[in-house]
C-alpha cells in the first residue's frame, strides 16, 4: 500500500515537473519568436583569439545605431542565430588548426527590458600543425606526380587547415574523375605528433576500376533536329569517362541557343557500373521568338538617352539555322527630344559552318539619314553595310571574333561653322574592313565583379588591299582588374589605349570612325566625345588615346528600403556606391603626350543593382589644369564604366 502511494506521488511530481519545464520551454520559444534585440555578447574560454576576433566572426551582432540604420537583422535573436554562431566560430578555429574545438552557446534573458545576452563558451583544445604527407592505397601510378603536387600545398610546419585538406581531397578526386575513375575514394588520417610536435597526414586512395561511357539517350529534342544536341556532345560511347566532358557538353548545349535547361543523369536501368548508360534531358527554346527591350544610356547627343529595341526571329530555319530581324531606336529626353539613332538589321546564322563549331554570321544593316551632333560640330550620316563574321571560344575564358565588312556611308549637311577638316569627309564613301576581337575574361560576375581580370583587344583594318575610299587602321585595347578588399569593398582599375592612323591616299581617319574620349564610360566630367587634339579651337579625332580609371565600390546604406510602399522591392535591388578618379586624353602625336596635357576628374556615384545590371548615376568634377577649366557633370547610364 505504501509502495503504491509512493509511486502515485512520484508520478504526480514528475507530471508537475514536466508541465513546469514544458511551460518554461514554451515561454522561451515565445521569447525567441519575439526577436529581442541583442545588447551584449559574452565570450569565455578563448585564448587563441581575442573577444573581438570571435565577435567579428559570429553571425550575432550587438544592437547599435549604425546596425539599426542598415536594418541588420543579425542584431535581433533569430531562430538560426545559435546554430550559425556555432558554425562560424568552429570555422574560425578549424581553419586555424584547432580540430578538437567545442562551442556551447545560449541566450540569457535580461528581465529589465527582455533583451538578450549571447553567452559563448569555447573549449579550444590543442593546435595541430602539418607534418609529413604520405599517399597510400591502390591507384594508377600516372596519378602519383599530380597527387604529390596537390599534397604539397599543405606546407610543412604550417597551421593545420582542415578546409585545405578537404580541398586537396576534392582536387585529387576530380583528377581521377576526369581520367576514367569517378568512383575513386580518398580518406585521410592524422598521426599523433612525434618529437617535432607536428602532425603527419596520410591520404588513403582507392581508385576502383576504370569506367567508360555507355549508350546516351537524348530526350526532349522535339522542335529541332536531333543533331542540334548530338553535335555539341563530347561524350561518345566507349570513350573513357571524364567528368569534364559532361560539364563541357552542358556548357556547349546551353551556348548553342536552342535549349533552356540541360541535365545529364545515369540511366537507372544500366546494370554495369563500369560502362554506364546516360540520359540527356533537354528543355528546348521556342522555335520562334519576339523580344522587346528598353533602357537608358548616354550618347554624344545627350547625357540621357532612351533606347528601344525589338527583335523577331526563328531558330529552326532550314533545320537548325537561324535568322532574325532587329530594329534599334534611341531618343533624347527633355526639351530637345528627338530621334538620334535608328538602325535595322537582318541576320542569318549558320551554326556549324563547314562542319566546324564556328558559326558563320551574315548581317545586313541599314541606318537611315540622321543628324549627328558633336560638342563643336554637326553633320548628317546615312549608311548601309553587309558583313560576314565567325567566332571561337578557347577554354572558358578566351573568346575570339574575326569578320569582314563592306559599308557605304554618306555624310552631308556639314554645318557652316565646322572647319574644313570635317568638310573633307562630306560625300559618299565606300569602306571595306577586316576586324577582330580577342577577349580574356576571368571575372567572377558580369555586373559586379569582385575578382578577376578582363582583357580586350579590338583591331580594325580599313581599305588597303581590300579597296574602298578610306585607308586607315584602328586598334583599341583595355585591361581591367578587380580585387575584393572586403566582402562589399571592391577595388577596380582599368587601363585603356587606342591608336588610329590613316595611310596611302587618306589624309585623316573619317570623323565617324575617329577616336574621341569623354563621357560616362571613359573620362567622366566631360561630355561624350569632347576630348581629343584641338586644331583651330576645334576637337578632332586622336591618333593616340590613353585612359586610366580607378574606382572603389561598396554596398552602401539601403535608404530605399525605408520607403514603405517599395520596401520589399528594394530588398532585391540593393544600392551600391562608388568613388572614382579618371584620367586620359587623345593626342595627335606621341610628342604631345604629357601629364600636364591629360584631363583629370573625380567624383562619386550611386548604383541601383537591377536584373539588367547596375543603373548608374555619377557626379564628376574636373580637376583644373593649364588647358582645362573647372566644371562638373552628371552622368546617367546602365552598367559600370568598366
Amino acid at each position: 500500500m505504501l509502495l503504491a502511494r509512493v509511486t502515485i506521488i512520484s508520478f504526480v511530481l514528475l507530471c508537475i515537473l514536466y508541465s513546469f519545464s514544458h511551460a518554461q520551454e514554451r515561454e522561451y520559444l515565445r521569447w525567441v519568436r519575439s526577436k529581442p534585440k541583442i545588447t551584449k555578447i559574452n565570450i569565455d574560454g578563448n585564448k587563441a583569439f581575442s573577444d573581438g576576433a570571435v565577435r567579428k566572426q559570429m553571425y550575432s551582432k550587438t544592437h547599435g545605431f549604425w546596425a539599426a540604420l542598415r536594418r541588420d537583422r543579425r542584431i535581433f535573436v533569430q531562430r538560426e542565430t545559435l546554430s550559425r554562431d556555432t558554425l562560424e566560430i568552429k570555422y574560425l578555429y578549424l581553419k586555424s588548426g584547432y580540430l578538437e574545438v567545442k562551442v556551447a552557446e545560449e541566450f540569457l534573458l535580461d528581465e529589465k527590458d527582455s533583451s538578450a545576452t549571447v553567452q559563448v563558451t569555447i573549449e579550444e583544445g590543442r593546435q595541430f600543425k602539418f607534418g609529413q604527407k604520405k599517399l597510400t592505397g591502390q591507384y594508377p601510378g600516372k596519378f602519383s606526380y599530380n597527387f604529390d603536387r596537390i599534397a604539397d600545398r599543405l606546407k610543412f610546419g604550417k597551421t593545420f587547415d582542415v578546409f585545405q585538406v578537404r580541398a586537396a581531397i576534392f582536387d585529387m578526386k576530380t583528377l581521377m574523375a576526369n581520367d576514367g575513375f569517378p568512383y575513386g575514394n580518398i580518406e585521410y588520417r592524422i598521426d599523433e605528433p612525434g618529437p617535432t610536435e607536428l602532425d603527419d597526414i596520410e591520404f588513403i586512395v582507392v581508385s576502383d576500376s576504370i569506367v567508360h561511357f555507355g549508350e546516351l539517350t537524348i530526350s526532349g529534342n522535339n522542335n529541332f533536329p536531333k543533331y542540334t544536341a548530338a553535335r555539341e556532345l563530347k561524350i561518345k560511347k566507349g570513350n573513357t569517362y571524364r567528368r569534364n566532358d559532361i560539364i563541357e557538353s552542358q556548357t556547349r548545349l546551353l551556348e548553342s541557343g536552342y535549349f533552356t535547361t540541360v541535365r545529364f543523369s545515369q540511366d537507372d536501368n544500366s546494370n554495369n557500373r563500369y560502362n554506364p548508360d546516360f540520359i540527356l534531358n533537354l528543355r528546348e527554346r521556342k522555335p520562334h521568338f519576339t523580344t522587346f527591350s528598353t533602357g537608358a544610356g548616354q550618347s554624344i547627343e545627350k547625357d540621357l538617352v532612351w533606347n528601344l529595341s525589338g527583335r523577331f526571329g526563328k531558330r529552326n530555319f532550314i533545320g537548325s539555322r537561324r535568322y532574325e530581324i532587329l530594329a534599334d531606336y534611341s531618343f533624347t529626353l527633355g526639351n530637345d527630344a528627338r530621334l538620334v539613332e535608328h538602325r535595322y538589321r537582318v541576320r542569318y546564322v549558320e551554326p556549324w559552318f563547314l562542319g566546324i563549331r564556328m558559326p558563320l554570321i551574315l548581317t545586313g544593316e541599314y541606318q537611315p539619314r540622321i543628324k549627328i551632333k558633336f560638342p563643336d560640330k554637326q553633320f548628317d550620316r546615312e549608311s548601309w553595310a553587309t558583313s560576314a563574321e565567325t567566332n571561337r571560344r578557347f577554354g572558358t575564358k578566351v573568346r575570339t571574333t574575326l569578320g569582314i565588312e563592306y559599308e557605304f556611308v554618306k555624310i552631308s549637311g556639314v554645318s557652316e561653322d565646322s572647319l574644313s577638316i570635317l568638310k573633307k569627309d562630306e560625300g559618299n564613301s565606300a569602306r571595306r574592313k577586316i576586324y577582330g576581337t580577342l577577349r580574356s575574361d576571368s571575372r567572377d560576375d558580369l555586373f559586379i565583379p569582385r575578382r578577376g581580370i578582363l582583357v580586350d583587344l579590338n583591331p580594325e583594318y580599313f581599305g588597303g588591299f581590300l579597296g574602298g575610299d578610306a585607308d586607315f587602321v584602328k586598334i583599341q585595347a583595355s585591361w581591367s582588374t578587380y580585387q575584393s578588399l572586403k566582402t562589399d569593398l571592391i577595388w577596380a582599375t582599368r587601363l585603356r589605349v587606342g591608336w588610329a592612323k590613316a595611310f596611302d591616299n587618306t589624309e585623316s581617319v573619317p570623323v565617324d570612325e575617329a577616336l574621341f574620349l569623354g563621357g560616362a564610360n571613359t573620362i567622366r566630367g566631360f561630355s561624350e566625345k569632347s576630348l581629343g587634339p584641338i586644331v583651330n579651337g576645334e576637337t578632332i579625332g586622336a591618333t593616340y588615346t590613353f585612359v586610366f580609371n580607378q574606382e572603389f565600390r561598396w554596398k552602401t546604406f539601403q535608404v530605399l528600403s525605408y520607403i514603405p510602399v517599395f520596401r520589399e522591392l528594394f530588398k532585391s535591388l540593393p544600392l551600391w556606391q562608388s568613388v572614382f578618379l579618371d584620367a586620359g586624353q587623345g593626342f595627335g602625336d606621341l610628342d604631345d603626350v604629357k601629364a600636364s596635357a591629360m584631363a583629370y576628374s573625380y567624383g562619386t556615384g550611386i548604383q541601383l543593382i537591377s536584373p539588367a545590371g547596375p543603373i548608374r548615376i555619377d557626379y564628376a568634377q574636373r580637376i583644373p589644369t593649364s588647358r582645362i577649366s573647372f566644371d562638373s557633370r552628371w552622368h546617367f547610364t546602365i552598367l559600370y564604366a568598366f
